[in-house]
């Protein structure tokens, strides 16, 4: 499975309109549904067009899966690096989780949905950073709440990312400050319901 990658500022364009085109098709009608000829007929270019890009489906799946994962632990670690430990530094974690899920929510739909369609290699390390990912939360809300458990809070954070990624599980047309304020202020609350928050 090889990403060509770009070799020209025009083709990095064309590489991203295919992503972006793929990843609206697949959070639409699902990974399976979709082809390469309709991939590339969303860009713009005719299907064997898209393999000087990619070389596969697989290889476009994996690519915005790790674009997607990339961006949750990016956001974390911006914030845990910016701000003081504490409930302050939760909710500004639970707000930009929020913010990513709605900036990218094809991509979002994409990775909750159809992740199991990778190589078993990929999806092997799309796993394994999925639990880093958890573990970075686990690990702030037990700053907090040291006498929360591990299931404990594995449970909490689990369900608090369940709740924000839920965004992309439906079409919501409501404003995206609305939505971003709206889903914060419940993620915040369910956290405080599952770990003891001073």
């Amino acid at each position: 499975m090889t990403d060509t990658g770009p070799k020209s500022a025009k083709g990095a364009d064309r590489r991203e309109l295919i992503l972006r085109s793929a990843a609206d098709l697949m959070a639409e009608a699902g990974y399976s549904a979709v082809s390469m000829a309709q991939i590339g007929a969303a860009a713009g270019i005719v299907g064997s067009g898209v393999y000087r890009h990619f070389d596969s489906k697989a290889t476009i799946l994996g690519v915005l899966l790790e674009r997607v994962i990339d961006a949750m632990h990016s956001g974390t670690r911006d914030i845990i690096a910016t701000t003081e430990a504490g409930p302050a530094r939760l909710d500004a974690m639970i707000r930009k989780q929020t913010e990513i899920v709605i900036e990218n929510r094809s991509l979002v739909a994409v990775y909750l949905r159809d992740s199991g369609n990778l190589p078993a290699e990929e999806l092997r390390r799309l796993r394994r950073q999925q639990r880093e990912l958890i573990g970075e939360w686990m690990r702030v809300c037990a700053e907090i709440s040291p006498g929360s458990s591990e299931p404990e809070l594995r449970m909490v954070v689990q369900g608090v990312l369940a709740l924000i990624n839920s965004i992309c599980t439906y079409d919501n047309r409501l404003p995206a400050p609305q939505i971003i304020a709206a889903i914060t202020e419940m993620a915040s609350s369910a956290l405080r319901t599952g770990v003891t928050v001073p």
